[in-house]
């Protein structure tokens, strides 16, 4: 009897020592998965806060371009409101400055022929300054994947 108490009482223990390491283990797992699961977390709200910040740089320097190209296209109006007022202290048409009054259009014209390179000019300049915006906004995303992607 002793024995088969002594078997009990051993067996016991091994079922005591056995569940105790297993709530010991599980207990750490979840420790160590709560943790993760923090640190996890942590490094989203890092990365977004990021992203959000180089969103801001972008919009930024979009803002900064638009306000630039803003005032280009002021400065080329009133250049063309300048040229315009020459055109008609000549008697020239503003609209179309390029023909002559002259019936053979031999009229050394460089106020209507610099008027109309400079209308010419002014549109060609706009519609870079809006590709420049595009390209530009282009670039700062692309940048911004690429910054995320090597996080």
């Amino acid at each position: 009897m002793k024995t088969s108490h002594a078997i009990l009482i051993g067996a016991g223990a091994v079922v005591f020592a056995a569940v105790g390491i297993h709530l010991y283990g599980k207990a750490e797992f979840r420790a160590g998965y709560e943790g993760a699961q923090k640190d996890a977390q942590a490094q989203v709200q890092r990365i977004e806060q990021g992203m959000q910040h180089e969103k801001e740089q972008a919009d930024a320097r979009f803002r900064g371009a638009v306000l630039a190209r803003e005032s280009a296209e002021r400065d080329l109006a009133a250049a063309r409101s300048s040229l315009d007022g020459l055109l008609r202290a000549h008697g020239r048409d503003t609209a179309n400055p390029a023909t002559s009054p002259r019936a053979d259009g031999a009229d050394p014209d460089w106020i209507g022929g610099f008027a109309a390179c400079y209308a010419q000019y002014g549109e060609l300049a706009s519609d870079a300054a809006v590709w420049a915006d595009r390209v530009n906004g282009l670039q700062d995303w692309a940048k911004m994947v690429l910054n995320a992607n090597r996080r």
